[in-house]
C-alpha cells in the first residue's frame, strides 16, 4: 500500500472521529472507509508504526478499542513536507504546502547552511529576490556576475588569486599582426546537455558580443578549423585575451534559445530556477577540474534573510547590509560588530551619484558642484542609523586606494530661487534594500535647501539602460579582477555612462576607447575626469564579510561578495552519532 494511499485513509478517519479519543469497533473503521476487516487492521498497524494514531484493541468480536488520531490536517502536511524535504524534494515540499510562506520558512530554516551525506556536498543559502537573468549579455547585478561565471565558460578566465589571464575554453592563443589573433580550442568541451562545443558556437557567440559597445572593435570572428577560431579587429587591442575572459564574452550555444534554464560548459549546470528557487548541480562532465560542492540551491524567501536565528545566518554568503541591518535591527547575525571589523574586506566598488547630462540642470558645472557639495559622503553618513554606519566607508573614488581631486570653481543651486519648491527626479531599481533608505537621507538633505527630490524606481534592466527622465542616477557596482581594467571597462561601455554621460560627446567618447584599448589613457586617469567634472560623484565602499561553518574549507571571498563553487568543500562529520 502506498504512502499517499495511507494518508488519504486517514484523512477520511480525520472527518470522522477528530482528534479526539474515541471509542470504536474494528468493523465501524471498515465501514467508514469501505473496506473488509482484514484490510483495516493492516491500515491500522501502519498508521500506528508510523506514528499517526494511538490504538488500543480489545479482543473479542464486537469489542470496542481506543482510538486516537494524533495528527491534525496542519501536522499531516508539515509532516509530508518535512519528508520531501530531508529526502531532496524540494520542489514538491514548496508545491504542497503552497501559499504558507511562513510554514516554508519555519521548515526551511533548520534546514539551510551545508549538509553532507555519504559524501554528497550541498549548500542551501537564503537570498531576499530572485535571479531570472543568468546570460551573458544581459544586465547583471554583482550576484548573477557570480553565478554565470559558474555556468559558462569563456575563452580565457581570470585567476581569482593572482587576477591575470589564463586558459579556458581556449588552450592557446596567439596574436599574428596587430589586429588579427588566432584561439585555439579544447577538444571534447561539452555543453550540459550534453552536446559538443563547435568553433562555429564561439564565433557565433562572440559575433553577438560584438554588438556590445565593449566588443564593438571585433570586426570579424570565423571559424577557420573545429578547434580554432580567428578574430579581426578594427583596432589595435593588446588585451584582447583580458577582453575575452569579460562577462559579456562567455560562450553561448551557436543556436542559443532563452529556456528557463541556460545551457553553458562552465562547471556547474542550472536544473531549476524560477521565482523561488535556483539549483544547480556540480557538471560531471566538465571539462576542467569537477566542482567539489556538489549542490548549490538558492532559496528565494524574504521571511529566512530576516532571520537573527543563527542556523539561518551561518551561511556561505557575505551580506552584511541586507534589509534588517539596514533598518539597524541585527547587529550579531553575521558576526559581532563590536570588534573593529575584524575578519572582513573593503569591497571593490561602490555606491555611487551621477548627474545626467540629458538633464537640464547640469549643463554648467556650478550646480554639479552644488550638488556634490550637499549630497556628500560625510553628510549622509551623519544620517545612517548606528548600528550599520561602521559597516559604510565615505569613498574618494570607485576603488578604495584612489583619490581624485575635484575641479574647483564657482557654485550655484540648479534652480533660481523664486519661493516654489523645486523638484529633482532620482532613479534606483527595486530590490536593493539599501538604496530606498539613501534616497530618504538624500530628500532630506536637499529639503532644507527647497529641493523636492522625487525618487523614480525601476527595474533593474531598465536602469542599467539609462530608460528614464531622470535628473540623477543612484546605483552601486563592484569590479572584478583585476579590477582597474573592469573600471575603464564600466566607464566606456556601460549603457547608463553612455546615455547619461557620454551621449552628448560621442566623438570623445570614441577617442577615449581607442586610447585606452591602445593603453594610452587608464582608467583611473579617466576616472579622474568623470569626478573631476562632478558627473559622477562616490559615495560608500561597503566592508563584506564571508561567514560559513567550521568545517568549510577553500572558501575565498571574491571581489562579487561570493566565493568559487567548484573550490570549497565541506568536511564531513565524522563523529559517532549518539
Amino acid at each position: 500500500m502506498s504512502q499517499r494511499q495511507i494518508e488519504q485513509k486517514y484523512r477520511k478517519l480525520l472527518a470522522i472521529y477528530g482528534n479526539q479519543p474515541v471509542s470504536v469497533t474494528l468493523q465501524e473503521l471498515a465501514n467508514a472507509l469501505f473496506c473488509t476487516r482484514r484490510y483495516m487492521r493492516s491500515l491500522l498497524l501502519q498508521m500506528q508504526e508510523a506514528g499517526w494514531i494511538s490504538w488500543q484493541a480489545r479482543p473479542g468480536r464486537g469489542h470496542r478499542a481506543g482510538l486516537h488520531l494524533l495528527r491534525s490536517e496542519g501536522e499531516l502536511l508539515r509532516e509530508k513536507a518535512e519528508q520531501l524535504l530531508d529526502a531532496g524534494h524540494f520542489n514538491d515540499a514548496i508545491r504542497l504546502l503552497g501559499a504558507d510562506q511562513q510554514l516554508v520558512a519555519q521548515l526551511l530554516r533548520s534546514r539551510l547552511g551545508h549538509s553532507v551525506r555519504a559524501d554528497y556536498q550541498r549548500l542551501r543559502i537564503p537570498y531576499y529576490r530572485s535571479m531570472p537573468t543568468l546570460r551573458p549579455g544581459q544586465p547583471l547585478r554583482r550576484s548573477e556576475q557570480h553565478l554565470v561565471q559558474q555556468i559558462f565558460s569563456g575563452l580565457t578566465r581570470i585567476n581569482d588569486r593572482t587576477g591575470e589571464v589564463q586558459t579556458d575554453l581556449a588552450h592557446s592563443w596567439q596574436q599574428q599582426d596587430a589586429l588579427h589573433w588566432r584561439f585555439y580550442l579544447r577538444p571534447a568541451v561539452l555543453w550540459h546537455d550534453g552536446r559538443e562545443l563547435t568553433s562555429e558556437d564561439v564565433a557565433a557567440s562572440l559575433t553577438r558580443s560584438a554588438r556590445l559597445p565593449l566588443f564593438s572593435h571585433l570586426r570579424k570572428v570565423r571559424a577557420i578549423s573545429p578547434r580554432s577560431i580567428e578574430i579581426t579587429l578594427s583596432q589595435q587591442d593588446n588585451q584582447l585575451p583580458l577582453l575575452l575572459s569579460h562577462i559579456d564574452a562567455l560562450i553561448q550555444p551557436q543556436d542559443v534559445q532563452l529556456p528557463a534554464c541556460p545551457v553553458g560548459t562552465g562547471p556547474y549546470r542550472v536544473v531549476e530556477n524560477n521565482d523561488w528557487h535556483l539549483q544547480m548541480l556540480a557538471f560531471d562532465r566538465y571539462f576542467g577540474l569537477r566542482g567539489l560542492l556538489d549542490e548549490i540551491e538558492i532559496v528565494t524567501l524574504p521571511a529566512l534573510t530576516r532571520s537573527t536565528d543563527e542556523r539561518a545566518t551561518t551561511l556561505l554568503s557575505s551580506g552584511l547590509s541586507d534589509a534588517d541591518y539596514t533598518a539597524g535591527k541585527v547587529r550579531d547575525a553575521s558576526g559581532a560588530f563590536v570588534d573593529p571589523l575584524r575578519g572582513i574586506v573593503l569591497e571593490r566598488g561602490g555606491y555611487f551619484l551621477l548627474c545626467d547630462s540629458r538633464s537640464p540642470h547640469w549643463h554648467h558645472a556650478e550646480p554639479r558642484r552644488w550638488l556634490r557639495q550637499i549630497l556628500n559622503p560625510q553628510a549622509i553618513a551623519q544620517r545612517l542609523n548606528a548600528a550599520i554606519r561602521p559597516l559604510w566607508t565615505p569613498a574618494q573614488s570607485m576603488l578604495a586606494g584612489w583619490s581624485h581631486s575635484w575641479d574647483a570653481g564657482a557654485i550655484s543651486a540648479p534652480f533660481t530661487r523664486n519661493g516654489e519648491t523645486q523638484v529633482l527626479r532620482l532613479a534606483w531599481y527595486r530590490q536593493h534594500p539599501e538604496l530606498p533608505m539613501l534616497l530618504a537621507i538624500m530628500q532630506t538633505l536637499l529639503a532644507e535647501h527647497g529641493v523636492r527630490l522625487e525618487g523614480i524606481e525601476l527595474d533593474y534592466t531598465a536602469w542599467a539602460a539609462g530608460e528614464s527622465e531622470a535628473d540623477l542616477w543612484l546605483g552601486t557596482v563592484n569590479f572584478a579582477l583585476p579590477e582597474a581594467w573592469h573600471v575603464g571597462a564600466w566607464l566606456l561601455s556601460s549603457p547608463l555612462l553612455r546615455k547619461a554621460v557620454h551621449d552628448a560627446n560621442s566623438q570623445r567618447l570614441a577617442q577615449w576607447q581607442t586610447d585606452w584599448r591602445a593603453q594610452r589613457v587608464d582608467a583611473e586617469q579617466l576616472l579622474d575626469t568623470f569626478i573631476g567634472t562632478g558627473w559622477l560623484q562616490p559615495l560608500f565602499h561597503h566592508w563584506m564579510r564571508l561567514k560559513g561553518p567550521d568545517s568549510a574549507q577553500g572558501i575565498a571571498l571574491n571581489n562579487l561578495g561570493w566565493f568559487d563553487f567548484s573550490s570549497s568543500w565541506l568536511v564531513p562529520d565524522t563523529r559517532p552519532k549518539p
